[in-house]
C-alpha cells in the first residue's frame, strides 16, 4: 500500500472517530499530530478520553488484522494509571478510501 493511500485511510479513520465523540457532546483537542495518541476528547462532565485511531484492516483471506497499542503507548498508559488518568482508548473505524466507495442508487 502506498504511503499516500495509508495516510488517507488513517485520516479518514481519525475524522470518523472525532465525529463519534463530537456527536456525543465532547470537545476535541487535536494538537497531538506527532505524539503517541491521535486526539483528546473532553466533555462538560469532565470525562476525558485519550484516543488512538485505527482503521480496520483485513488480510487477503478476509480475517481481521488486530491492531494494538505500541510499547510507547503501553508505557504511557502505566504512567496515566499512576496519576489517575484514564487509559488510551483505541477507536476502530471501518473506512473506505475516498473515491472508491460504491455509489448507492
Amino acid at each position: 500500500m502506498s504511503e499516500n493511500k495509508r495516510h488517507r485511510i488513517g485520516l479518514q479513520s481519525k475524522l470518523k472517530s472525532m465525529e463519534h465523540y463530537v456527536s456525543r457532546g465532547y470537545y476535541i483537542f487535536d494538537e497531538t499530530n506527532q505524539g503517541p495518541i491521535d486526539f483528546i476528547a473532553i466533555n462538560m462532565e469532565g470525562d476525558v478520553k485519550f484516543v488512538e485511531c485505527k482503521a480496520i484492516s483485513k488480510r487477503s483471506d478476509g480475517t481481521k488484522i488486530n491492531r494494538v497499542l505500541t510499547d510507547k503507548q503501553k508505557k504511557l498508559n502505566n504512567k496515566f494509571k499512576l496519576k489517575g488518568y484514564p487509559p488510551i482508548e483505541i477507536m476502530y473505524s471501518d473506512v473506505k478510501e475516498l473515491g472508491n466507495e460504491k455509489q448507492q442508487s
